[in-house]
């Protein structure tokens, strides 16, 4: 049997039925001929946490800082998967491992697919031989192709490791720099992370543009010309050196009246009038970003909420190709199966341009353009609009009508130009634009937030190309000002993330961000990736960094104190920069993986060595403060999971931390059996958090509290004491380690 590991349901379901014959399905594995496939559900394995390997990280302390593992493990993701668990899933390969003659890599052909499935092979000791698949294309025709001209796994294994070092660094420096600044800044959870902190700086950036802006008035001065008996409103530009201008603008009234007296009533001679006809091709389909850029305008909608309702489309319905691609462009391949899968488009949504041409071959169509995935467009299958829900049906209808506009004409336009020399070296400019020939405009129309140019049809069009003379008939100064940056929004942040090296000034980072996505269409010099961009910036307004003001992201105090105390080395996309020249070499094989985790521990060394500047606490609103809400409760302890403040509620002694997903809570009428009759006061909690068990066996050092009405399961009463074990799996919250009189000292019961 040969084994194919693929990394998604859906591409696994794609080999197999790639591969000729009958099969049978058997707990969510395929076996068809010589071949058992089967798939993971993303990432089966996730990385340890610190308290993994010794329960003493649990509870924050500088001292410990930094934090490192020379060999940083790796656990089995409790995550739920597909008809399984991930646990059960990581297990059931396994299994299968055993029984099989060989393995097929099937992951997604970058350093992240790379690695999902090496670490899977490398938890379960697998020896034996792996080929690597090209799973790029996935039409049936272009897999059975991979299939037959397989790789040795080990050409690709390096880049796997890419990924790795990237997952451990990143885990670093989240894990050091947040505990760090935490504890440097008591009252305040502050969070740190390569692409979250550099996020963060955007829109911190942004609005200190805006609120630091200063409008400032300038002018612009148009005249009406008399021309081949039409109306023609004219632009005075002004020549680009001229010394009276800044920012190319004319900021002096009295200049600009200079210049509107200069053309009240002049007469022009031997001037031009031009024609230019226009070819535009409809734009590419969509890949996540700009799809959720597209939404947000369109319908309002966020951008995790468009990933999810993308993920139901494909996973639920099976109506479109992958949804989280970073891609815009499409296989010959898929080309090839462009008229069924049209026809079917067609089908379900119940209409058909006149013009639609499936012989013609749209720039989408380019496999040099292609990276991990393709762009997002329907799959050749029947769906009931009626089967969707009203945003299910908005999205995929979108999808279709870019996927559509591959299949029709460009839109052909007329533009007629206007340029009048003047003696002061400047010109009066005009221009005109109308559409001749719509073409794809036909699914467009009214269509705002396809950002598509719009026709700026005026007199000018009705004139002929040639040499004029004309009479200025008027003249207007308009008073304009300047405006600030927008605001962001989610879906513009996240298309900012995608281009974040416009705004590095440094030369050689902007230069290295280029260089990591010159192959990467639709990402240009980019942090993050499109299915974690959204989570991120939820993440950041769940954190208190941002605030909503209807679609608009601002950030808080808290967020700017964050910003304004972190070093550049933190704060900065040159992180991003700078660990991808080294992955280049880890891909290369010039250096082990380690060297970006070496490195990393170096600068975090550096860091947690030195003193930065404090927040202001007043930043901190009190309800996300360690301690609560009320600054006047009582902190017990330390939180021995997260390190935020304990402090105690109606029913039991809870982490303050509870909005960034700690759970850590000690009832005050314990959920355990044994505790049944027993109630759970301040200052027990105070002595359990002062110094919590420790290992095995009893330690001098923790602290215990004696309960005499503890319940036997008999029934029974009798005396014990416990001591703070904490265990986030257990349903009671945290778990105790009980000791009876007659074995204190000696050991645990």
């Amino acid at each position: 049997m040969k084994l194919i590991i693929a990394e998604k349901p859906e591409l696994g379901r794609a080999i197999a039925d790639a591969i000729p014959g009958s099969g049978r399905t058997d707990q969510a594995v395929i076996y068809k001929g010589e071949y058992a496939v089967i798939w993971a559900y993303g990432h089966l394995l996730t990385l340890k946490d610190p308290e993994d390997y010794d329960p003493k990280y649990k509870q924050w302390s500088l001292s410990q800082l930094p934090i490192f593992f020379p060999d940083w493990g790796q656990k089995p993701n409790d995550q739920g998967g597909g008809h399984t668990s991930k646990k059960e899933r990581l297990k059931q390969i396994g299994t299968l491992l055993k029984s099989c003659e060989c393995v097929i890599h099937a992951g997604d052909p970058d350093d992240e697919g790379q690695y999902l499935i090496d670490e899977i092979l490398r938890w379960h000791r697998y020896k034996g031989p792996v080929w690597r698949m090209n799973t790029n294309d996935t039409t049936p025709a272009a897999l059975q192709r991979a299939l037959q001209s397989l790789t040795d796994n080990r050409e690709s294994e390096n880049r796997g490791w890419s990924a790795h070092a990237r997952s451990v660094a990143d885990m670093m420096v989240g894990y050091n720099c947040s505990r760090y600044f935490t504890l440097k800044n008591p009252g305040a959870l502050l969070t740190i992370g390569r692409v979250q902190t550099a996020t963060l700086g955007l829109v911190v950036l942004r609005d200190a543009a805006i609120e630091g802006h200063t409008k400032q008035t300038y002018y612009e001065v148009t005249a009406a010309l008399e021309l081949d008996g039409q109306t023609v409103e004219a632009k005075y530009e002004p020549k680009k050196d001229d010394p009276n201008l800044e920012d190319g603008r004319i900021l002096d009234r009295n200049y600009a009246e200079e210049k509107e007296a200069m053309l009240r009533g002049r007469k022009l001679s031997n001037f031009k009038v031009t024609f230019k006809e226009l070819t535009e091709q409809p734009p590419l389909p969509f890949n996540l970003t700009e799809l959720q850029s597209y939404c947000s305008s369109r319908f309002g909608y966020e951008p995790t909420e468009v990933l999810n309702i993308t993920q139901s489309l494909r996973d639920r319905h099976g109506a479109i190709t992958y949804n989280r691609s970073d891609c815009q462009y499409l296989s010959e391949e898929q080309y090839k199966a462009a008229p069924e899968t049209m026809q079917t488009v067609v089908q379900n949504i119940s209409h058909r341009p006149k013009e639609l041409d499936m012989a013609l071959h749209s720039r989408c169509f380019d496999d040099s353009r292609i990276s991990a995935h393709s762009a997002i467009i329907p799959q050749n299958k029947r769906i009931d609009l009626n089967d969707l829900t009203e945003r299910e049906r908005k999205v995929y209808l979108a999808i279709c009508k870019y996927y559509m506009a591959q299949f029709l004409p460009p839109a052909t336009k007329g533009r007629t130009s206007l340029a009048a020399p003047l003696p002061d070296g400047g010109a009066l400019k005009a221009s005109s634009t109308v559409v001749e020939k719509p073409g794809y405009l036909v699914l467009f129309k009214g269509d705002k937030a396809a950002n598509l140019e719009e026709s700026t049809a005026g007199p000018l069009s009705a004139i002929s190309p040639g040499t004029y003379s004309a009479e200025v008939i008027g003249t207007r100064i308009n008073e304009k000002q300047t405006k600030p940056p927008a605001r962001y929004t989610k879906a513009s942040l996240g298309k900012d993330m995608t281009r974040i090296a416009r705004y590095v000034a440094d030369q050689e980072v902007k230069k290295l961000l280029l260089a990591k996505d010159r192959d990467r269409e639709g990402e240009n010099g980019s942090i993050g990736t499109v299915a974690t961009r959204g989570p991120i910036i939820d993440k950041l307004v769940e954190r208190g960094y941002f605030r909503e003001e209807g679609k608009k992201l601002i950030s808080t105090a808290l967020g700017r104190e964050l910003y304004r105390i972190l070093p550049d080395e933190l704060k900065k996309p040159d992180m991003t920069a700078y660990w991808w020249s080294i992955q280049e070499d880890i891909q290369a094989g010039a250096c082990p993986w380690t060297a970006l985790t070496d490195s990393v521990l170096e600068m975090i060394r550096h860091v947690v060595q030195t003193e930065y500047p404090h927040i202001d606490i007043s930043a901190v609103p009190a309800e996300l403060r360690r301690g609560g809400r009320s600054e006047a409760r009582e902190v017990l302890g330390a939180c021995p999971r997260c390190g935020s403040a304990v402090v105690e509620g109606k029913l039991g002694f809870g982490c303050s931390g509870y909005k960034s997903g700690c759970k850590f809570v000690i009832w005050k009428k314990s959920k355990l059996p044994m505790m049944a009759k027993s109630t759970v006061s301040k200052s027990h909690v105070k002595t359990w958090l002062s110094k919590p068990w420790q290992g095995e066996g009893i330690k001098t050092s923790a602290k215990g509290v004696t309960f005499k009405r503890l319940v036997s399961k008999s029934g029974k009463a009798f005396t014990g004491m416990l001591y703070l074990e904490d265990d986030p799996q257990s349903p009671y919250g945290p778990n105790f380690k009980l000791v009876l009189p007659e074995h204190r000292g000696k050991g645990s019961k």
